[in-house]
């Protein structure tokens, strides 16, 4: 059984009425994984809808020659494995547990369902699903038109307005992921992501504090400051 509140907070569901959000509470199962658990593979076959309750997972393709690239993380509140639970085709990416993490498990069938009775749900899936795709498309042009600078400087904004929480004096600070995490997801090294979050530092855009970076002055317009 999944909990009532995890659900609420997941985008997808947030309109559902209490005793539809119920019955899917009782349907969902709740399955943990310790840190650098593989959830499942790319090309695995897919009949389940995961919605992360705990933890942090990050969604990866290998290469053939071993090289990971991460193409997003996920948090609490966040759900995956949703395009091979509506188009029946094998799972597109790699899904990895980036510290102990719950998730709350729904099949195929018991999802079906649920949108049988909400149709609203299959609009606001779309609407996710839509959002996702052009985040993925975004994070292409990135790649190939800006820097290592502005790659990570997207990201860093990217993470803050997601994950962030705002301090008093108007900063942002969210937990960082490691420095070879960055460093697959913006297409560098990791020595590479160290001098340039050193860099950033020196000049005034970031503290990093302990397991959090702290987002001070970064914004679109410091993008120019990059090139």
């Amino acid at each position: 059984m999944a909990d009532i509140k995890v659900l609420r907070k997941v985008p997808i569901f947030s309109s559902m009425p209490e005793a539809e959000l119920q019955k899917l509470s009782n349907m969902a199962v709740k399955m943990n994984y310790p840190r650098e658990k593989v959830i499942f593979f790319e090309e695995d076959e897919g009949d389940t809808l995961f919605v992360i309750n705990s933890g942090r997972v990050k969604i990866s393709k290998i290469s053939d020659d071993g090289k990971e690239i991460i193409l997003s993380i996920l948090a609490a509140g966040d759900f995956f494995g949703e395009m091979a639970l509506l188009d029946g085709e094998l799972r597109s990416a790699t899904v990895i547990a980036m510290e102990k993490t719950e998730v709350s498990a729904i099949r195929r069938r018991q999802f079906h369902e649920i949108i049988k009775e909400n149709p609203q749900l299959s609009i606001d899936l779309l609407a996710i699903m839509s959002q996702r795709l052009r985040d993925a498309n975004r994070k292409i042009g990135n790649l190939a038109l800006l820097d290592v600078y502005g790659r990570l400087a997207r990201m860093l904004l990217d993470y803050a307005d997601q994950e962030g929480e705002e301090l008093s004096d108007g900063s942002i600070s969210f937990k960082r992921p490691t420095h070879q995490a960055i460093a697959n997801m913006i297409g560098t090294s990791r020595e590479t992501v160290t001098r340039t979050l050193g860099d950033l530092h020196r000049r005034g855009y970031i503290e990093i504090s302990g397991k959090n970076i702290i987002v001070k002055n970064l914004d679109e317009d410091d993008f120019d400051d990059f090139h």
